[in-house]
């Protein structure tokens, strides 16, 4: 009887196989990409949240609101969701911190722009492409308004923290090769360029490729970056409860014991990325050690 052939890795898995041996070989080639602080400790929705006025998640004291683009046509909510919008994030923070200016051109090419953000943009215009989610992503994201409330019983701070106060966009994703159509451009706005420019979390563009499927996991990666350097800058553990996770990142999980599952099978892809990484799980929380960082001193 003929033995059954081995299974191969598929398309992600074989990205994130690569992306793990070239980090673990190679720790100082790091390609580092940014995001704002905020984002990180409060994050965009996973999934659509649907028409509805206003989403928040809440981290703490701290709390993200975001009000959502409103379509000119059926007049339903249409918020920033999934990978795309969190991929574009980093690209646009990234490109802020390189260039020291809130006017980020989105380049000459779609190719190029995609590409950088680890897409594919030959999947073609269909409704499933690269090009056209990213294009309905980004103006989803742009119009959407986004704030971020801190309040106690005895103190209140807010922040207007908009991605974009302006921009232009020319589109034609089924003509992503062609440099005239992509003369495109947004104005990042103050308080978010502020924000960007006075902290912002430093992450391993090479780990976000590899994760890229997965909003959890890129932002769990993200997250675990910045805590893991607050834990060995304070020499001393911060562990997290379930509950409160599950605030901050996960309230599209009806169930805590749902999303810990979902949390277990994303830090797997995660430690593969980001080896030097030390946590320890139990059935309260998490807990993130004093661990190397993520990304080279060298970068």
């Amino acid at each position: 009887m003929p033995r059954p052939k081995p299974k191969l890795p598929s398309t992600a898995d074989q990205l994130l196989l690569d992306a793990a041996v070239d980090i673990k070989q190679n720790p100082d080639a790091t390609e580092t990409a940014f995001m704002a602080r905020q984002l990180v400790q409060c994050t965009l929705p996973h999934s659509d949240p649907g028409d509805t006025p206003i989403w928040t998640r809440t981290n703490g004291n701290l709390t993200l609101v975001i009000q959502p683009h409103i379509d000119r046509q059926t007049r339903k909510a249409m918020y920033p969701y999934g990978s795309i919008p969190r991929l574009f994030l980093f690209w646009l923070v990234t490109e802020a911190k390189r260039k020291k200016s809130r006017h980020i051109r989105l380049g000459n090419s779609l190719d190029n722009f995609m590409r950088e953000i680890g897409l594919n943009p030959r999947t073609g215009g269909g409704k499933r492409g690269d090009a056209k989610r990213l294009q309905q992503q980004m103006r989803r994201l742009i119009d959407a308004r986004i704030s971020f409330e801190s309040e106690t019983e005895t103190h209140g701070r807010y922040l207007h923290m908009d991605v974009s106060s302006s921009a232009e966009f020319w589109w034609d994703s089924n003509k992503s090769d062609q440099e005239n159509l992509w003369e495109s451009w947004i104005e990042l706005g103050e308080k978010f360029y502020e924000a960007v420019t006075l902290s912002s979390v430093p992450v391993d563009l090479r780990a976000l490729r590899a994760l890229k499927r997965s909003p959890l996991a890129l932002d769990l990666y993200a997250w675990l970056t910045y805590t893991a350097f607050v834990a060995t800058k304070a020499r001393r553990p911060r562990t997290v409860p379930w509950e409160a996770l599950h605030s901050q990142m996960g309230a599209e999980y009806a169930e805590i014991r749902m999303f810990r599952t979902n949390v277990r099978l994303a830090l797997k892809k995660i430690q593969l990325v980001y080896p030097e990484l030390k946590l320890e799980l139990t059935s309260d929380g998490m807990t993130v050690l004093p661990s190397r960082s993520a990304i080279s001193a060298a970068n």
